[in-house]
């Protein structure tokens, strides 16, 4: 049987399509989980391998970028989303919002871009961190990999946490597209199993890129 994964889909999610498509590439099954059948009980959000929180501009950002999805599901989702949590997990630009939101990753933060606008970049570099050993990472460490960067809201702040998170990704020197801390530009949780990241993988125009990460998260639940 191919590995499952759940993308869920909410009110203003728009990068669903690639997602779903770069999943099914690296031979795993995805499927939607709409936010109105997972409120009716209709379908369930933790019933599959890996959990995808896809980009977009989830209820319009209202509140700052995914502050009520993540209250939707740290409410009436909350036993769902815990369980999901103990499988792997990706969340992708509005994603990682929600995930930070969702408390992932401890108590880090992702604040508005220094510049105070949004930013776009076809071909952000990005500097895989060579000693975490999460399995959305297999293989990659200390390689550079070029994909698009689009968000206004992604400038990563850890606060007072040390123990919450772990780098995942960095941008290169001098390459910073949100003034985050320490140029980082993707986490881990503590365990490995979550993995948020603001740039868009999915939409890479190197095949190799665009599935690496995907081909790690099914590779690591086969």
């Amino acid at each position: 049987m191919k590995p499952t994964v759940n993308v869920l889909y909410l009110p203003g999610t728009n990068c669903q399509e690639e997602t779903v498509r770069a999943f099914a590439e690296v031979g795993a099954q995805p499927r939607m989980r709409f936010a109105a059948d997972l409120l009716s009980g209709a379908e369930r959000l933790d019933d599959a391998d890996i959990l995808c929180i896809p980009g977009g501009f989830s209820f319009g950002d209202h509140l700052g970028g995914g502050a009520v999805a993540a209250a939707l599901l740290r409410s009436h989702l909350a036993d769902q989303f815990e369980a999901a949590r103990t499988r792997p997990l990706i969340g992708i630009c509005n994603g990682f919002q929600i995930a930070v939101r969702g408390g992932c990753f401890g108590k880090v933060g992702l604040k508005v871009n220094s510049a105070g606008t949004f930013h776009n970049e076809e071909n952000q570099r990005h500097v895989v961190d060579s000693e975490n050993d999460s399995p959305w990472l297999t293989g990659l460490g200390g390689q550079t990999l070029a994909f698009p960067c689009a968000h206004g809201e992604g400038r990563f702040d850890p606060g007072t946490e040390t123990e919450g998170y772990r780098v995942a990704l960095r941008y290169e020197k001098d390459s910073n597209p949100d003034g985050s801390f320490e140029d980082v530009a993707g986490i881990t949780s503590a365990d490995g199993l979550a993995f948020g990241l603001m740039d868009h993988p999915e939409r890479a125009m190197d095949r190799e890129v665009r599935l690496a990460f995907f081909e790690n998260g099914v590779r690591a639940v086969r």
